[in-house]
């Protein structure tokens, strides 16, 4: 009963986050609009759409497995808060309360289902992915200056922003701009996190370069060149993200337990027990290699007869 329930919220709260309050569809269908703030609307539908409602899709197909999920939610909620301070938009508030509260709630519901499970074992090597680290740090430092620099142009209260229900979106634009510096390091240090975190954030960072690109002169855009930087990074983030999660697959993989013949051959089919007599030498062994004790089958005028122990 928990799991269906834990199912339909999560599937609602996804919704509220797709439609209303969350507007994420909504002003995603406008950033090719030349009458919308285009960055500043993916910005808002990025965070809504792909770091909250993705992750709230995610609880709903498997609740089990969805710890990635929620350790996405919780990293978005802070990022709202901390904006919500540091951009002085006190109206912000009502969204963190928001998502807290549904956070909550499906954490609370999916229990302990989650940790039931253990991962499979292994080495600890293993769950840190250095390369994923490398291609994280790389955008570290340019995604929180773009933060930064959201966070200062909120408090300037600009003309040329969005309003959605009383939210400046230059506040959101740097809650997105925080989660996509720090969800990759996240996604790096932790084995269960890949590769669902890291795939939101390449396909957020890609669309904001892609939009800011054709729009650059748009609030809050960033130049050409670093469009294309964006987009560069949400790649190689991706492509080194998927190359990981297939190598820790191959880390989980059972060993297959072969048994070599005398011919070199492989054969992983399980043999009854044998005594000496009736045990039958495999078709290249030697004399050497026959049990003791079991019969040996010398060739008279072309037939076989045998021969007992001397």
């Amino acid at each position: 009963m928990r799991g269906v329930a834990v199912r339909v919220l999560a599937g609602l709260f996804a919704a509220s986050w797709l439609v209303l309050p969350g507007f994420g569809a909504i002003d995603l269908s406008v950033t090719w609009n030349a009458d919308w703030p285009q960055v500043l609307e993916a910005g808002w539908g990025l965070f809504s759409t792909v770091l909250v409602g993705a992750a709230f899709v995610l609880v709903a197909l498997r609740p089990r497995d969805s710890t990635p999920a929620i350790v996405q939610l919780v990293a978005a909620t802070a990022a709202l808060a901390i904006s919500a301070v540091v951009a002085q938009e006190t109206e912000l508030i009502a969204l963190v309360s928001l998502l807290a509260i549904q956070t909550y709630i499906v954490d609370r519901l999916r229990g302990r289902a989650s940790t039931a499970r253990a991962a499979p074992s292994v080495p600890r090597s293993s769950r840190l992915s250095r390369s994923l680290l490398v291609v994280a740090a790389v955008g570290l430092l340019p995604w929180l200056t773009y933060a930064l620099h959201m966070w200062e142009l909120n408090r300037e209260n600009r003309f040329d922003s969005d309003i959605t229900m009383g939210i400046d979106h230059y506040s959101v634009q740097g809650a997105l701009a925080l989660c996509l510096a720090v969800l990759p390091i996240l996604a790096a240090s932790r084995r269960e996190a890949r590769p669902f975190m890291p795939v939101c954030v390449s396909a957020a960072a890609f669309y904001l370069g892609l939009v800011s690109f054709a729009w650059p002169s748009s609030p809050a855009g960033l130049d050409r060149g670093w469009s294309a930087a964006a987009m560069g990074w949400a790649v190689a983030l991706l492509a080194v993200t998927f190359a990981r999660h297939r190598a820790d697959r191959e880390t989980t993989l059972p060993p297959r337990i072969l048994t070599m013949s005398t011919t070199g051959s492989t054969d992983s089919r399980p043999r009854p027990c044998q005594s000496p007599a009736t045990a039958q030498p495999s078709p290249g062994a030697t004399e050497r290699d026959r049990p003791e004790g079991s019969p040996t089958r010398l060739p008279v005028n072309g037939r076989s007869a045998k021969r007992g122990r001397l």
